[in-house]
């Protein structure tokens, strides 16, 4: 199986690229700039991850207007807030990149690292999300594209203790939404990594 997974510098997609890696399934990730704040230390960090980790390394798709003219806290200061981070239509921009790019390679398969339902906080972040965007992208293409969602089950705190059990370099991922000079570690996103490292 040929698999475009949409990775980035945190460390659930590196925990389904590694889960990915260890079905010996072949991967060309792709890292998409969207033109968020911190873009380049967690494009930094994403190939730093994957190749300590000995993953394929990703290709960056630059969409970085996208942040230019879609208004979102994403591209401007850290409000240490989850909520002022959704970057509306990130996800779907997301899949359609990643179908665009394994479409062009024959590829049928692309994969997102989203987690369970009850973990969600945006609305593209959920199963009913996924099942629409699939019918939407198998109409654009005229194709037959599977989105593969290997988290689809888990909770971050399982992801955590996956990564752990793998060895992965959990504290040189960067998570931080919006970012500021790089890593925020007073903000909710960065917190969720942080915290349970803290107290081990």
């Amino acid at each position: 199986m040929v698999v475009v997974p949409i990775v980035s510098g945190d460390i659930d997609s590196l925990v389904m690229c590694k889960i990915l890696n260890n079905e010996r399934q072949e991967q060309h990730p792709i890292f998409i700039d969207f033109g968020q704040i911190s873009n380049e230390e967690e494009w930094k960090a994403c190939r730093n991850v994957f190749k300590s980790c000995n993953l394929p390394l990703p290709e960056k798709i630059d969409l970085r207007g996208y942040c230019r003219s879609i208004e979102s806290d994403v591209n401007g200061d850290c409000r240490a807030s989850y909520i002022n981070a959704f970057l509306p239509g990130r996800n779907l921009m997301s899949l359609m990149a990643a179908a665009s790019y394994a479409y062009q390679r024959g590829i049928k398969i692309i994969a997102i690292a989203l987690l369970s339902d009850e973990s969600h906080l945006f609305p593209d972040q959920t199963e009913e999300f996924l099942v629409n965007a699939n019918f939407a992208i198998n109409s654009a293409f005229g194709d037959r594209i599977t989105i593969l969602t290997p988290l689809i089950n888990f909770a971050k705190s399982d992801i955590i203790n996956i990564a752990n059990w793998y060895g992965l370099p959990i504290e040189e991922t960067l998570c931080c939404h919006p970012g500021r000079n790089g890593v925020c570690k007073n903000c909710t996103a960065r917190k969720v990594i942080v915290d349970p490292l803290a107290t081990d």
